[in-house]
């Protein structure tokens, strides 16, 4: 299990790939579709796939954004978007996790990930 805790908030990885999250949902830090807080862990994404049938071995939080990698090298980010911490180009806030395609990290499978508090 991996653990990370952002401003107000917990991410979690069981061992079986799936992210839970609980706290404070502002920016949608939560990845769980609204900015609402959560008092119980909540499965990230539920039942709709959202990390396409990958499972998840890492995840990190910064202030007010989480990302994860998969077990196949899959870059997820969601939260705060502002100065482009997402990675996803703009500077949109996403309440729900939101691949990185890899030709936006040199096009390799990502094997880390870290976000910053600042």
């Amino acid at each position: 299990m991996a653990v990370a805790c952002g401003r107000g908030f917990t991410t979690m990885v069981t061992e079986q790939g799936d992210v839970w999250a609980c706290g404070k949902g502002e920016h949608g830090v939560l990845g769980l579709g609204t900015d609402a807080h959560q008092l119980l862990p909540a499965l990230v994404g539920g039942a709709c796939g959202v990390f396409d049938g990958e499972a998840v071995v890492l995840v990190a939080a910064g202030r007010e954004h989480t990302a994860c990698v998969s077990l196949k090298g899959t870059l997820w980010s969601w939260g705060n978007g502002e100065d482009g911490r997402l990675g996803h180009g703009d500077e949109e806030s996403r309440q729900r996790p939101q691949r990185l395609h890899r030709d936006m990290h040199g096009g390799s499978p990502a094997v880390m990930v870290s976000c910053g508090n600042l």
